[in-house]
């Protein structure tokens, strides 16, 4: 059987034009060799808690009324210059967004008179209540942290079932994690925990897989008795890792205890401890 000879393809189709109508077609993205990447510059990514948060994307979540929203301003004061973080080490300080997109001002006003007396580092440490073109404001502000409380609030997501609301909720987050990457920041966004029982953090972030799988860095704040809580680490930088948390009261605020999460002890088991190292 003899095959038909195909045309040969004309120089303008291959140049990328259509024949007919003159339309460019659809430039090829750029091509990088391995060379190109052997010899650029590694961009290192800054740390700003000592093996817990580094520039790029970091959300946070758990159940609602946790003690999400005092854990980001306590990291926020701290990165401001304000009261350390307890059992938490800034590496760096500098200017602080904080977008407070479901609080009223008056709450805030409260909630900073409770963790940190007024101070120098009350000028770094920035408010926004309105939705505003987030670029804008990093560019403005030069902020060392950002934080955003609630993505839910930040973003709008598409209604549609299935995969359009899993590519529309990953493009929202990878969105942000690109912003973070422009302005070389780190970006702590507060988000809610899927309702039941979940394997881990990964499947307990409410919504679709797609935000999860946009994210640098995962944390998983759960509240326990007693006021303590552990703190799962999931993200690409770290090995997974549990901190243990407790709310102080008398200093106010949450204090890490360490990356164990067997050092969570009610108060009877720890009154007892404490009775035998008296007694030695």
């Amino acid at each position: 059987m003899k095959r038909e000879l195909t045309a040969e393809p004309d120089l303008e189709t291959l140049a990328g034009w259509d024949a007919d109508d003159k339309t460019p077609a659809a430039a090829l993205p750029p091509l990088v060799s391995a060379t190109e990447l052997y010899r650029g510059q590694i961009v290192t990514l800054r740390p700003l808690f000592e093996d817990l948060l580094w520039d790029g994307l970091t959300m946070l979540i758990a159940r609602p009324k946790a003690g999400k929203s005092w854990l980001t301003l306590q990291c926020a004061v701290h990165v401001a210059g304000g009261r350390q973080v307890d059992g938490m080490t800034a590496i760096d300080h500098g200017p602080v967004l904080y977008g407070a997109f479901e609080e009223p001002k008056a709450r805030t006003m409260a909630r900073l008179r409770k963790l940190a007396p007024e101070g120098e580092w009350t000028e770094n440490l920035h408010f926004v209540y309105e939705l505003l073109p987030l670029a804008e404001l990093i560019q403005k502000v030069q902020p060392r942290l950002v934080v955003s409380d609630t993505f839910t609030a930040l973003v709008k997501t598409g209604s549609k079932g299935g995969n359009d609301v899993f590519r529309s909720q990953y493009a929202e987050v990878s969105r942000l994690r690109k912003l973070a990457e422009e302005f070389r920041t780190a970006i702590i966004v507060v988000h809610h925990m899927r309702k039941g029982i979940s394997d881990g953090a990964i499947e307990a972030v409410a919504g679709t897989g797609g935000i999860a799988a946009a994210v640098d860095t995962l944390w998983q704040l759960k509240r326990k008795t007693e006021g303590e809580a552990t703190l799962d680490v999931v993200g690409r930088e770290t090995e997974e890792r549990t901190l243990a948390l407790r709310f102080e009261q008398a200093s106010f605020g949450w204090r890490v205890l360490g990356d164990d999460a067997a050092q969570l002890l009610n108060s009877e088991r720890r009154q007892l401890l404490e009775l035998l190292c008296e007694e030695g």
